[in-house]
């Protein structure tokens, strides 16, 4: 065996009494970093491991913030509806209740910043509590979808959505409805839904894949 690191060319060294040495990673742990981030390095040293680990670690949370963003930037796209039935040519599996209870701030009492718009019956989206509620179901909707993709879902039925208030008279939205897994979805939706569908159920897969290669990879 080389007295050098293969991948640094650090004099490899044993640990000492003042000193941590320069020893090499375990082979279990160079299997661990390739798996995960599909390299084939042969050795890392403590003098190079940390940053080769650092930098890998840093790019697998990049590409996963940006197929995650892509995620939650369509989340529209995930297919919910009221109705607690689909036509009779769907084939469908129930996986489970799915629920999201969301705080969007002050109750309407106390909201100060609604504006003259909403004395005289119209409804702003860009201020007040308009703008908290709209937030507030974009996040109950995100919290849904993700709840039933996590049940290996690709569609929600019988959303409910009410509005209430707490103890302390902050504005809530609750929405829930059940999740299921639709074989044939274009018994169901249009073909441009189902490309769209598709497409965000694909970004959705690579989320995961890097949020396990993450998990996977050892530390520095």
């Amino acid at each position: 065996m080389s007295e050098t690191c293969e991948n640094c060319g650090t004099k490899i060294t044993s640990p000492g009494m003042l000193s941590d040495g320069n020893p090499r990673y375990p082979e279990e742990t160079i299997a661990r970093f390739n798996a995960a981030t599909g390299q084939s390095i042969v050795e890392l040293c403590r003098r190079c491991g940390p940053d080769v680990i650092t930098a890998a670690r840093m790019e697998l949370t990049v590409e996963l913030e940006k197929y995650q963003g892509i995620v939650d930037a369509n989340v529209q796209v995930f297919p919910m509806t009221t109705t607690d039935h689909l036509p009779a040519a769907a084939r469908w599996l129930v996986r489970g209740l799915v629920t999201a209870n969301v705080a969007v701030g002050t109750g309407i009492l106390n909201e100060l910043s609604q504006g003259l718009t909403d004395l005289l019956g119209a409804t702003t989206t860009t201020s007040g509590m308009a703008l908290k509620v709209n937030k507030g179901e974009a996040a109950a909707r995100a919290i849904l979808y993700r709840k039933a993709l996590a049940m290996d879902a690709n569609f929600v039925i019988g959303v409910d959505l009410d509005y209430g208030t707490t103890v302390n008279n902050a504005a809530t939205v609750n929405m829930q409805g059940t999740a299921i897994w639709v074989e044939n979805l274009e018994a169901v939706l249009a073909p441009e839904q189902i490309e769209d569908v598709n497409a965000f159920l694909q970004f959705h897969k690579d989320a995961v894949r890097l949020t396990e290669k993450l998990t996977s990879l050892p530390n520095a």
